[in-house]
């Protein structure tokens, strides 16, 4: 049958510790047999019940044994593999094997068969011995099966078909025979336990392969992934090896106990091994992907439902919804694709994160991706921060392909994946390797553009419409959105509408139980606590965020005769949510106290300006900023309330820290709204920017003294948006916005001031459209600086190459590497976890951030140097060796070629080619040989879009007479003495004054250069002391020289010359002749 016998010499390696069965037992075993004139075959033919009457098998146990062994096998299998090994037996496995053999025969490819006949001879003898069993056939189908999967998904793949083969070779020969098992009984062994275990390391190794081999693209994920497999069947086998030795030597008791203890005991450590590798790999990933990580918005939803578990379930009883989420329904074989819709309000999201959650528990585990989209959030309302985000999600559930995307990003040659097409492509291999995914993208409509939007949408149902007929089912997809201008695509799609015949139930279920809160607070009965609860909820018409506020609302009142009220003035027109918002600024304006009044308005000024979520260390430090005495005073002056209880229900806090406004639509009322004027927000939000990078903490020396006072809580976000609220604030303002402009101009020429990184080029790199919006700062004698400024710092924003630090306009590089060496080196030697916490709460945690400002880093942060330190690496030498043990993969190359050479002289194996001649591709790289790699462009920066005019009226509030006129301080002017130049502001004369200098010059000694402050002079000195001055190149070891030569202050501006392009041309100088 299995004939055709060739010799294969490729097997995995086994541990060289495991001894070999003992030359002298298996002679005496040889010589017993021969005595007795018994032939081999016939003892192990006939030895089965003689075993069984000598030591019966204990089927009861074996068969539990059996099935907890199969528990997780059986979890990870595809319901058609489920069906086909449980009915898979020994004769169907022969038949394929002689059926392949003959048609391998015949096209001359034959892969040695004869290999499998030692292990199907052995678990035959098994399958017998167990054959008292009534699960017996399950049991041996579960080991015959996969064998038979095996051989057909490898048949046309001669390498892995080899592997497959080698493997069950190696555990035919290390299983004992049956007249082995005879020898155990007079040791007293328990023979049902060691069947047990012999069970289970081949349902082990069953479990690993199918689940690698059932992949759907596994022969793409073959060459890269492979490799790092093998070891965990080296490991069972050398299980296997040891366990036939002690059968073989009829070992005691004793020494069983030891193996199976030590064998353990290994296992533990490789897993360890594995874990911690396939960590830093996913670290890697997770840097080069920059994925925004949802799951703390995933609980945040399922937070507000925990009090209310009934509702949203009408949506999983909806008949639609069933057919697109039931992965057993079969009546349709149209794509599955859907479309959740509704007004503002309505409950959608919470309806996704629902699906999400019921997805997630689904048997077997599909792979689930979601994302939520928000509109001023740069990191979640554009495709990119999607795709990035859905795929580290992929990557997480589905290990196995771990060490592919592991591989793309080493070769990437990037510190971030920016690029659209390669993330599109990585995107639909991973989607298209999935057995079942489930997807939800929600608030599609508030996606950056309206091209965007659509962008999104025909993506996915490209990717869904275009699955084959008989596996539509494989991909679903969710879209949750607005019913807005943006419907034509998803025409066609099934839908379901959020509204009030839906949501009905749900928000009646929800009023009572808050109604019950009135009856607790303000004693009413529980017969008007219901009325007020169905009179809430019909006014709520399906909109559950009106309900919402309108509970916190009437929950907030402290008589029944202010709860009357209220209820007395219900909202009925179309436009409730407004008007509930309308109610809110109410009370807020209503506070007693003028001070809260106040603050409260400044914060949701912030809130609807912010350009990214605002962190609740950043709020504090805005709030603390005191400008008369030019300092932040963090105790004296940061809230001592929460926002949430300033702003009413207007704000809410997440547990990470982010401070947010409670739905896109508060936002939409109040930059519409008579409360807020959205120009003036933008301008002085750009000027309160400004003025706190003009403070003295930014000039040096920096302090642990500023730092533990809190200096630098708002450093980030000012030097990243000050021109962004500066473009959104110019654009729409008008004459009637003078003084905010008075005041603007003032401060932006303090910051050139102090500032100014002397940058090479003139006015004629700045557009036509900048000039036009800088109009207003055209009677500043510093108009032409002001103009280069908001240019450069435009350009350094969305710029992820490296950039000279004389490119930049100001010098705020320098600061941030400074100041952040000084909070480093200030948290390293603290040792105190009270003054630890206290920098938590005006820092945030990760305070070890990237210095580049176009990445997400720069804000985000780590929690360690060394995570920060690894990730700078792959800015600056970001191709990557993907040996891990190779120490190309810690350090990293230059550029491309330098990393190819490498391969080609370190792995050779690895840089083998399918074809002979040169790609089109390779003949440009090869031309650019010298040049470093470029850098992708980073996500585009969040751009303030210009709001639509709002003609409806907004409602008529009534406001405390006492808040309806701030008081106003008495205007006065400050002159300098010098140039008699005047000021608004006591602190940017003083720091006007700065740069007189009395006149004065301060020379170098050792060169011409001047400065005009001690600072520069002492930083420019450095360059001439030959104990502090650092040099870029040294001697090689075969004595030549590398580098430039050039010298600089100290070791950070070193290594920003070897981000440049010069500097990465030493760098690769020095690499070239290792």
């Amino acid at each position: 049958m299995l004939g055709h016998k060739q010799n294969f010499g490729d097997s995995l390696e086994v541990a060289t510790e495991v001894a070999v069965p003992d030359a002298g037992c298996v002679a005496e075993t040889i010589d017993r047999l021969r005595k007795g004139a018994i032939p081999e075959a016939a003892l192990d033919n006939g030895l089965q019940d003689l075993i069984l009457e000598q030591q019966p098998l204990d089927i009861e146990t074996l068969n539990l044994s059996f099935e907890k062994h199969l528990e997780d096998f059986m979890e990870l299998l595809t319901e058609r593999n489920k069906l086909r090994f449980s009915v898979t037996t020994l004769a169907h496995l022969k038949q394929y094997i002689i059926n392949l053999q003959a048609r391998q025969h015949r096209e001359r490819r034959q892969q040695g068969f004869a290999r499998l006949s030692l292990f199907l001879e052995r678990f035959e003898q098994l399958s017998e011995m167990i054959n008292q069993s009534p699960d017996a056939m399950k049991f041996m189908g579960c080991i015959w099966g996969p064998v038979k999967f095996l051989l057909e998904a490898t048949e046309d793949h001669l390498d892995a078909s080899s592997e497959i083969l080698a493997i069950y070779e190696q555990i035919g020969r290390n299983q004992p025979s049956a007249s082995m098992y005879t020898d155990l009984t007079v040791t007293q062994l328990n023979l049902t336990h060691i069947i047990s275990e012999t069970y289970k390391d081949v349902i082990e190794v069953n479990k690993w392969l199918v689940l690698y081999f059932q992949q759907r693209l596994w022969t793409e994920l073959y060459t890269t992934t492979w490799s790092r497999h093998k070891p965990k069947f080296s490991s069972v086998i050398a299980r296997m090896v040891s366990r036939y030795d002690l059968v073989g030597s009829r070992a005691s008791i004793s020494q069983f106990d030891s193996f199976l203890s030590n064998s353990t005991i290994q296992e533990e450590q490789r897993l360890s091994m594995t874990d911690r590798e396939n960590f830093g790999r996913m670290q890697a990933i997770n840097a080069w992907l920059k994925p925004t990580d949802l799951e703390f918005e995933q609980e945040f939803l399922m937070g507000m439902r925990a009090n209310y578990p009934d509702t949203c379930r009408w949506l999983l009883r909806d008949d639609t919804f069933d057919e697109w989420f039931d992965p057993q329904c079969t009546t349709t074989t149209s794509p599955k694709l859907l479309w959740l819709n509704g007004k503002p309000g309505a409950g959608k999201t919470v309806l996704a994160s629902v699906v999400v959650q019921e997805a997630r528990a689904l048997k077997p585990t599909p792979t689930v991706l979601f994302f939520y989209f928000k509109h001023e959030d740069s990191d979640r309302n554009n495709f990119l921060s999607m795709a990035r985000t859905l795929l580290m999600q992929i990557i997480k559930q589905t290990p196995l392909a771990l060490d592919y995307f592991y591989h793309k990003c080493c070769n990437s040659g990037g510190a971030l994946l920016s690029s659209r097409t390669l993330i599109e492509e990585l995107l639909a291999f991973a989607l298209g390797n999935c057995t079942s995914a489930y997807i939800v993208l929600d608030g599609i409509d508030e996606c950056q553009s309206r091209r965007e939007k659509g962008d999104i949408v025909k993506w996915f149902r490209d990717l869904v419409e275009e699955q084959p007929a008989d596996s539509r089912d494989r991909l679903r997809c969710l879209f949750v959105s607005q019913v807005d201008s943006a419907r034509k695509d998803y025409n066609h799609l099934p839908s379901i509408t959020v509204d009030l015949e839906n949501n009905e139930e749900d928000i009646e279920s929800f009023c009572k139980m808050k109604s019950s809160q009135l009856v607790e607070k303000l004693k009413i009965s529980v017969h008007e606590a219901n009325d007020i609860a169905a009179s809430v909820s019909a006014s709520a018409e399906g909109n559950f965020l009106f309900a919402h506020l309108m509970w916190i609302n009437l929950c907030g009142q402290s008589s029944i005769d202010s709860l009357d009220r209220e209820i007395k003035s219900f909202p009925t027109d179309l436009d409730k949510l407004d008007k509930i918002y309308a109610r809110i600024m109410k009370t807020i304006m209503r506070k007693s106290v003028r001070a809260e009044r106040e603050e409260a308005m400044m914060v949701l000024g912030w809130l609807v300006c912010a350009k990214r979520s605002l962190k609740m260390h950043e709020i504090q430090t805005m709030k603390s900023i005191n400008l008369e005495r030019r300092v932040v005073e963090f105790e004296r002056r940061r809230f001592r309330v929460e926002p949430k209880d300033l702003c009413e229900s207007l704000v809410e806090v997440r547990d990470d820290g982010t401070v947010e406004l409670v739905h896109m639509t508060a936002r939409s009322f109040l930059a519409n709204s008579e409360f807020l004027d959205a120009v003036s927000e933008e301008l002085r939000l750009t000027t309160l920017c400004i003025d706190y990078l003009n403070l003295p903490s930014f000039d040096e020396p920096y302090t642990e003294r500023a730092v533990l006072a809190g200096e630098y809580g708002f450093m980030e976000y000012a030097i990243l948006y000050w021109v962004r609220h500066l473009e959104a604030g110019l654009k729409s303002s008008n004459s009637e916005h003078d003084e905010l402009h008075e005041h603007l101009t003032e401060s932006f020429e303090i910051l050139i001031q102090q500032h100014w990184n002397n940058p090479p080029g003139d006015g004629r790199s700045v557009s036509n459209r900048t000039r036009e919006m800088l109009e207003i700062f055209s009677g500043s004698e510093k108009y032409l600086q002001i103009q280069l400024a908001v240019t450069l710092t435009d350009k350094e924003l969305k710029n992820f190459g490296d950039l000279r630090p004389d490119q930049s306009a100001l010098d705020f590089a320098k600061i941030v590497s400074d100041v952040r060496h000084c909070i480093e080196t200030t948290v390293q030697n603290i040792r105190d976890q009270r003054t630890r916490d206290d920098l938590k709460l005006k820092y945030g945690i990760n305070l070890f951030k990237c210095p580049r400002f176009s990445c997400r880093y720069f804000n985000e942060g780590f929690s360690s140097a060394d995570e920060r330190d690894k990730h700078i690496e792959r800015h600056e030498r970001p191709f990557r060796c993907t040996d891990e043990h190779c120490r190309g993969s810690k350090i990293g190359f230059a550029t491309k070629t330098h990393l190819e050479k490498h391969r080609k002289e370190n792995h050779p194996d690895t840089t083998e080619r399918p074809h002979d001649f040169p790609t089109e591709e390779e003949i440009i790289e090869s031309m650019n040989d010298d040049v470093p790699e470029p850098e992708a462009e980073p996500d585009p920066e969040p751009q303030t879009e210009e709001e639509e005019n709002d003609t409806e009226t907004q409602p008529d509030i009534v406001v405390p007479e006492q808040s309806a006129a701030p008081r106003r301080k008495t205007k006065q002017d400050y002159e300098c003495s010098h140039c008699n130049k005047k000021f608004n502001k006591k602190f940017n004369w003083q720091s006007h004054l700065k740069s007189h200098g009395e006149g004065q010059q301060l020379h170098c000694p050792h060169c011409d250069v001047t400065c005009k402050r001690s600072g520069d002079l002492a930083r420019h000195m450095r360059l001439h002391d030959p104990d502090i001055a650092v040099t870029c190149g040294g001697i090689l070891w075969n004595g030549q020289r590398w580098g430039c030569g050039q010298s600089f202050a100290r070791a950070d501006i070193l290594r920003s010359h070897y981000q440049s392009k010069r500097g990465r041309q030493c760098i690769a100088e020095r690499d070239s002749s290792q």
